[in-house]
């Protein structure tokens, strides 16, 4: 298992913040924003552009599992505000 890995994310952005990636957790670091978005694509695949293409994430709990059978590129989409994550793989 490697590092933990601290990344920053962008305010109204989609930020890649874990690739070719098939098990994990994301941890949610910083209160604000209140609302994060999630969403994946196979690894290679073009970045998500549009703001509907991920679900809410951190709802009940300040993390993520990421479980693939396949190698996945996840992203993260901060809604108003910077945000920081921390990500286990």
């Amino acid at each position: 298992m490697a590092n933990p890995v601290f990344v920053d994310c962008i305010e109204d952005q989609w930020t890649k913040v874990a690739t070719n990636v098939t098990s994990g957790v994301l941890h949610k670091v910083t209160e604000k924003p209140y609302e994060y978005l999630q969403t994946y694509r196979l690894t290679g695949g073009a970045a998500p552009v549009l703001k509907s293409d991920g679900v809410l994430a951190f709802i009940d709990n300040r993390y993520e599992l990421i479980s693939s059978s396949v190698a996945i590129d996840v992203y993260i989409y901060a809604i108003t505000g910077r945000g920081r994550v921390r990500v286990d793989v």
